[in-house]
């Protein structure tokens, strides 16, 4: 009975262990289970934050991009701008939180309407006494001019003249378009369309074959000796004073008083104001809504008052012109050379994505068998020499073997003279001087640029695979982000700059003048962050931009020599419109939908 009893503890015992095993297990694996989900839980949490981070980068370098910005930088996200198809550009966001990074991408597209895209974009007076050529394959381009324009010498290949100040012509000027917001003075040349925010006052041989809207006053005067301006139609809002001679007017509306004291022929008048027609009077016919005195007696004067006259004439719009921001320190970190100075006073050439060349730091020495300067060097010594064993690298021919071709330079101030540079985007920190020679570079400089006579350079994207990939010159100083392994050229905006001068440091804008000598041929576009000084018989192969951001304080620019912009014949790879250094604000943005995503890197 006893031996029944324990036989049947023991099974209980052991059913009682089983029980308490299977619970563990289930215990066990409930609290792995919830392990697991909290993990995938806090997994979920990591991406969708980081995704949001990502997205949130994408948003806010769409708007930067849109303003006419650099990229904005935020520990949340990395961004990113990479050339594609077409003109298009693939923006890459990277968004980062506690170890999780997701990456989404869109492609974007800045269109630059006129006068932001204008062949010659200016902040600041223009003053010119000498002669600008534009000279297209295409149609006449874009001029804009973000302050006052005086026009002594003479324009041509314009088509169009946007300025946010006064205008004064005394040249035989040109255009089919002109369009200010301050009062225009006009005494020669040939219009089809003038548009004036302030007072339009035109004399001398001026003709406006087409259309002048005037915001206020108009003066049409007759200068003697000249035939008198000729006008196809004409609106303004304020009044009228007309002393043309023998000259003609099509038809002129306007909401004031019209006053002619000699005319040849006056077709059509609207008036809302009253008519005053002086002596004998010319052939005159129209309406108005005044009171009128002109001498009854003259037949070919026919006028009629209606009392209940309209004009809905339509105000002209203030021409608005986007600004270029000029930032050489935007652009450092696509340098293929940075140029600075070690403490101990020697050249130090930081290199990027160079041939078979590692990134670093080099320095500007002699190579030490023939003792021949303009070598790249990972180490000098004392006497100037790259240390034996290690590779002296041909970086710039002088004008002989023996020249130093960055004779002269010191810290913030570089010289440049020789016969020819390694290809690429080169960055220099301060001013520039550009002498003789033929070079294939982008150059950027943090202060001024000034180039002698005779100078010649390419912009990288200019220059493209004959002289950039294919350099004969410097066949192992091949830039490896604008050329592939077989030598052919891919190309990044920044490379449509020929010169580019000026920048940023601590808030506050420096240097930024381009000053080109005389006879210099540049070919790419010219952004100075500041003022453009041309000396004569200059040719631009590119569009200009001069940004005047060194204050308001500053001159105007003044130009009295001939400058030539000539758009001709231009080479696919390189884009004149692309802003490259020079962003101008209020361009559009145009997206396509996100690319894809995933956890890589930008």
């Amino acid at each position: 009975m006893s031996a029944r009893r324990g036989a049947r503890g023991l099974s209980t015992l052991f059913m009682v262990l089983t029980l308490l095993a299977i619970a563990s297990l289930a215990l066990l694996a409930s609290s792995r289970l919830l392990s697991l989900e909290h993990a995938n839980a806090q997994n979920q949490h990591r991406y969708h934050q980081a995704l949001n981070y990502a997205e949130l980068g994408l948003q806010q370098a769409e708007l930067a991009l849109a303003a006419g910005k650099p990229l904005p930088r935020d520990p949340r996200f990395a961004l990113s701008l990479a050339p594609a198809k077409n003109g298009w550009q693939t923006l890459r966001s990277a968004g980062l939180y506690d170890g999780e990074r997701v990456l989404v991408s869109r492609d974007v597209k800045r269109d630059q309407d006129s006068p932001a895209g204008a062949a010659l974009s200016l902040v600041g007076d223009l003053a010119l006494a000498g002669d600008i050529r534009v000279l297209t394959d295409a149609a006449p381009a874009a001029v804009s001019v973000d302050g006052n324009v005086t026009l002594g010498g003479s324009i041509s290949g314009i088509g169009s003249l946007a300025s946010s100040g006064n205008v004064t012509i005394t040249g035989n000027q040109t255009l089919d378009s002109l369009h200010a917001n301050g009062d225009v003075d006009i005494s020669d040349g040939s219009y089809q369309e003038i548009k004036s925010a302030g007072s339009l006052t035109l004399r001398g041989g001026a003709r406006v074959l087409r259309l002048a809207r005037v915001n206020g006053a108009a003066r049409f005067f007759n200068s003697p000796g000249a035939d008198g301006p000729a006008i196809g139609q004409a609106e303004t809002q304020g009044d009228v004073d007309i002393r043309m001679g023998g000259a003609r007017i099509g038809r002129l509306d306007s909401r004031g008083s019209v006053r002619i004291d000699g005319i040849g022929r006056l077709e059509q008048l609207r008036a809302l104001g009253n008519v005053s027609i002086q002596g004998w009077g010319s052939p005159v016919s129209g309406v108005f809504a005044g009171e009128a005195r002109y001498n009854a007696a003259n037949p070919e004067i026919r006028l009629s008052r209606e009392p209940a006259l309209s004009l809905p004439l339509q105000a002209v719009p203030r021409v608005a012109l986007a600004r270029p921001r000029l930032d050489a320190y935007d652009y450092r970190g696509e340098a293929h050379y940075q140029f600075d100075f070690t403490p101990q006073g020697r050249i130090r050439v930081h290199v990027r994505a160079v041939g078979a060349l590692a990134d670093g730091d080099y320095q500007l020495g002699k190579d030490p068998e023939r003792n021949l300067p303009n070598h790249l060097c990972r180490q000098l010594n004392a006497q100037g020499q790259c240390l034996p064993g290690q590779p002296a690298i041909l970086f710039c021919k002088g004008h002989t073997a023996h020249n130093d071709c960055f004779a002269g330079s010191r810290p913030g101030h570089w010289q440049l003279d020789g016969q020819t540079l390694a290809p690429g985007v080169a960055w220099f920190d301060g001013d520039l001087r550009l002498g003789n020679g033929v070079y294939h570079n982008s150059f950027i400089a943090s202060g001024h640029i000034v180039t002698s006579g005779q100078h010649t350079s390419y912009a990288v994207n200019y220059a493209a695979a004959v002289g950039v990939c294919l350099n004969p010159d410097f066949p192992k100083l091949r830039p490896r982000d604008d050329c592939d392994a077989e030598g052919r050229y891919r190309g990044r905006p920044v490379g449509n700059a020929v010169l580019m001068a000026g920048g940023y440091r601590d808030g506050r804008f420096q240097g930024g003048d381009i000053t080109l000598g005389a006879f210099s041929q540049v070919y790419g576009n010219v952004w100075a962050g500041n003022l453009l000084n041309c000396g004569g018989s200059t040719t631009i192969h590119g569009y200009v931009a001069a940004a005047r951001q060194a204050g308001a304080a500053q001159p105007g620019h003044r130009w009295g020599g001939s400058t030539t912009i000539d758009l001709r014949a231009l080479p696919p790879s390189f884009t004149p419109g692309d802003g490259g250094g020079a962003t101008p604000a209020g361009q559009t943005l145009r997206l396509r939908a996100f690319s894809w995503i995933d956890g890589g890197s930008p």
